[in-house]
């Protein structure tokens, strides 16, 4: 079969090969390129044509896909029986979610497609994106990009107020680059806009649900100690709480022992605990804690740097982590966890 004439012959190879794989389709034939795309004829086997108006994107950020649909970037053909399509290499899920909410549909060149013209439904989803490069760029969700955290954990500690670029550059004594790249990432995502009057959170449960997942991968690089007590719970909190006013060292509770604090709808027998790498022998010494292999009723999450303290809050003399380590943390614990995690993100994060 002869190549349409067109710049954008992979993905219209892509776009025609997956539509021909579906019985009441006919054929699918190029138009004309655009300025970013190209239009095809959706031929169906009963001769009824639908226009496909295809807009390809080096990269699929929700914002630019509402652009996309607005008209900034989309040229105006006239054409009746439009059907807008985005393809790029990857589609996330955050930007097919998008795609869907705006009634377009979309084909990315990693073979995950969601179309819904006329009669016609084709969902095919899950396959990784083959255009990864082997070294990923740490996204501003990635533990190991310390100063991305805190400036998230900064802007989640008031998701009403209207944050100066400027100003979390200075209180967090980092970069205007490096507060500019958080929020590049949270507006390309639709998940918060740039206003004269500052950075505006938009949608507090998805940078957070986002985060989670994120967290949830890297977690096994943190140094993790199961541990026992012969305490009962409480009595172990309390000793705890006076370790710190002994020896200063700082130990905060999260996990369930942190989120009832913020909202007690769960019960706990396992205490999770925030402890300086630093700190972590005299703290294991202080509390008399023995490392065991199984029955571990307390478990230690060694801390290489402070980042994840920020925020951290005193409630009634004892040392809890804020928040939004507390959501982290909670999450991870799958079951009732997921339910304190959403507790806590209604009651202390989306206030």
């Amino acid at each position: 079969m002869k190549v349409a004439s067109t710049v954008y012959v992979k993905e219209y190879e892509q776009l025609r090969t997956s539509l021909a794989k579906i019985p009441v389709i006919d054929r699918c034939d190029h138009l004309r390129d655009k300025k970013k795309g190209f239009l095809a004829h959706l031929v169906f086997k009963d001769a009824t044509k639908i226009t496909l108006d295809v807009t390809v994107l080096s990269r699929a950020f929700p914002s630019i896909i509402t652009e996309v649909v607005t008209g900034q970037e989309i040229e105006d053909f006239n054409l009746e029986n439009r059907y807008s399509v985005i393809m790029a290499p990857y589609i996330s899920g955050e930007s097919a979610k998008q795609c869907e909410r705006l009634g377009i549909g979309y084909l990315d060149m990693s073979g995950n497609c969601r179309l819904l013209v006329r009669a016609l439904y084709v969902n095919d989803q899950g396959h990784p994106n083959k255009f990864a490069k082997k070294r990923t760029a740490k996204t501003i969700f990635d533990p190991s990009s310390k100063v991305s955290s805190l400036i998230l954990r900064e802007i989640m500690r008031d998701v009403a107020y209207q944050w100066k670029l400027s100003l979390l550059a200075d209180k967090l004594q980092c970069s205007i680059g490096q507060v500019s790249k958080v929020k590049d990432y949270l507006s390309e995502q639709l998940w918060a806009r740039m206003s004269p009057d500052g950075l505006q959170v938009l949608k507090p449960q998805a940078i957070m649900h986002a985060w989670s997942e994120a967290y949830e991968q890297k977690s096994a690089s943190f140094e993790v100690l199961d541990c026992h007590t012969l305490l009962p719970i409480p009595e172990f909190e309390a000793m705890v709480r006076q370790i710190k006013v002994d020896s200063g060292i700082d130990c905060h509770l999260t996990g369930f022992a942190g989120g009832v604090r913020y909202a007690p709808v769960v019960r706990y027998n396992k205490v999770h605990l925030l402890v300086r790498e630093r700190e972590l022998n005299a703290f294991l010494d202080a509390a008399a804690c023995k490392q065991v292999a199984s029955g571990a009723n307390v478990q230690i999450h060694v801390l290489p740097s402070d980042e994840m303290l920020h925020d951290a809050r005193n409630i009634k003399d004892q040392q809890i982590a804020s928040p939004v380590q507390v959501y982290l943390d909670c999450m991870r614990l799958k079951g009732r966890g997921e339910e304190m995690a959403e507790a806590i993100l209604k009651k202390e994060i989306e206030k």
